[in-house]
Parts: structure tokens; C-alpha cells; sequence
């Protein structure tokens, strides 16, 4: 599976736009107190207000938790976040909706927001989040989603291919000032199990800022069709090979 998701990496055909509406889950928290906290910009102003200095792990760590949740919904995931002091290893909980499911998969998130390359251990990490997932995010049919800053190594990408729980694997690089950019989709074959057959990935131009180099992105397809889900964000008018 990992072996093509790199050769659709590479060479992906002009495809037409597919939009699909999504109808709206609640994202159950793992724990019901009020959280400081329920954004980029409030987590911010928290920061700002706890004098909590920014190369502290808990700055760094939290803002590019908030960057994936807002980056990921660009792939169909409605997230919210969990971390905390008891978050049992899980940063973000929710779903995600494929064209070819009537119901959304339940996903366990970890974002590493490590500047050096992570390791086969960060898989083996993510799977034991599962055994401490609240209810509602237990049993077979769970996916965990490991989000970090670097590309997977080869040992990353063999542990992806041989978990036995089904793992994606997205490479989300920080573009600042709120911005995320999605480099790297891997998944293995339990995902494909799962109902995912039919999505594959392709690319797209990131809107030029000012001072700033045209990016690439990559972004999902279904059966070879560009894949958005119904967010204005997410739209783009052309598909770009890679």
C-alpha cells in the first residue's frame, strides 16, 4: 500500500473537481470541563495572558495541534481538540468522512511537532493510544492519524505498512501565521479495509502570499477524481500533477 501511495505521489492525471457534502457529527471531548482554550487564536491569547513563553513544549506543542485540526478539515476530518494533562497520548478525537461510506470513521489523532525526523517508535506510540480512547472511540473499526512537521523515514513508512491497527499517516508543515500545508498521505492496508478503496492523493497550488513561494499541497482524490469536501476553504481550480 505504501508503494502506491508514492507512484499516485508522483504522477497523478488531471482530474475534474468531486464535491462532497458531508453531513455534520459531533466530536465527543474526552473530558466535559471547559477548556481555557478552543482555538489558534484563543490559545494565543492564553498564551499571552499566562506569560507562557513560546519555545516552552506546551506553546510549540499546542499550537501545531491547533494547526492540524484546521489543516485536516481540508481532508474531510471534524476534530476537536483533547490534549491535555489526561489526554492519554490522544492531541485531537473525531471522524472522517470517504465518499464511499454513508458514516463517518472514528479517528484517534497525534501530532508530533518535532523539527528532527521521527522514528518507527511514533507508530508504535500512536497504537497505544487506542486502549485508552473514551467510549465512542473503542473497538475494531478505529483509525489512528499521526501528523508531524517531517516526511516518514523508511522505517516510519514500514511500520505504517505492517501496524496491525489501520494508521494514516500526513506530513503537515507550518507556513505561519496559521497556516498549514499538507506534503505526505500514507496510509496501510487496514485503512483501505475500512472503506477507503478508491481514495487516492493528488496535488494542488496553495494561494501565493505575499513574499512567499507558489507551494504545492497534496489533497485526496476518489476514484481519480479530485476530491473536495463541501468547504470553502478547501476550493481550488486546478488540479496539479505531480
Amino acid at each position: 500500500m505504501i508503494r502506491q501511495q508514492h507512484r499516485l505521489l508522483r504522477s497523478v492525471p488531471r482530474v475534474e473537481v468531486l464535491k462532497l457534502k458531508t453531513k455534520s457529527y459531533s466530536s465527543t471531548r474526552a473530558s466535559s470541563a471547559s477548556p481555557p482554550h478552543n482555538s489558534l487564536q484563543t490559545f494565543l491569547a492564553h498564551a499571552r495572558s499566562t506569560n507562557l513563553p513560546p519555545t516552552s513544549t506546551v506553546y510549540i506543542g499546542t499550537c501545531y495541534e491547533y494547526l492540524c485540526l484546521a489543516t485536516l478539515r481540508r481532508l474531510s476530518f471534524t476534530l476537536t481538540r483533547s490534549g491535555g494533562r489526561s489526554d492519554r497520548g490522544i492531541d485531537l478525537l473525531g471522524h472522517w468522512t470517504i465518499p464511499s461510506l454513508p458514516f463517518p470513521l472514528r479517528v484517534l489523532v497525534q501530532c508530533k511537532a518535532l523539527k528532527a525526523k521521527t522514528s518507527p517508535e511514533t507508530v508504535r506510540e500512536l497504537e497505544g493510544i487506542f486502549a485508552g480512547a473514551p467510549i465512542g472511540w473503542r473497538g475494531e473499526n478505529v483509525i489512528g492519524v499521526l501528523c508531524a512537521k517531517r516526511e516518514a523515514t523508511k522505517g516510519v513508512r514500514e511500520a505504517v505498512r505492517r501496524s496491525a491497527v489501520p494508521v494514516i499517516w500526513i506530513m503537515i508543515e507550518d507556513l505561519g501565521h496559521g497556516r498549514g500545508n499538507v506534503r505526505q498521505i500514507l496510509w496501510n492496508q487496514r485503512v483501505n479495509q475500512l472503506g477507503a478503496e478508491g481514495v487516492g492523493v493528488g496535488a494542488r497550488y496553495l494561494p501565493e502570499a505575499e513574499g512567499q513561494k507558489v507551494k504545492q499541497e497534496v489533497v485526496l482524490t476518489w476514484k481519480g477524481e479530485f476530491w473536495n469536501p463541501d468547504d470553502e476553504s478547501s476550493k481550488t481550480d486546478e488540479p496539479l500533477p505531480l
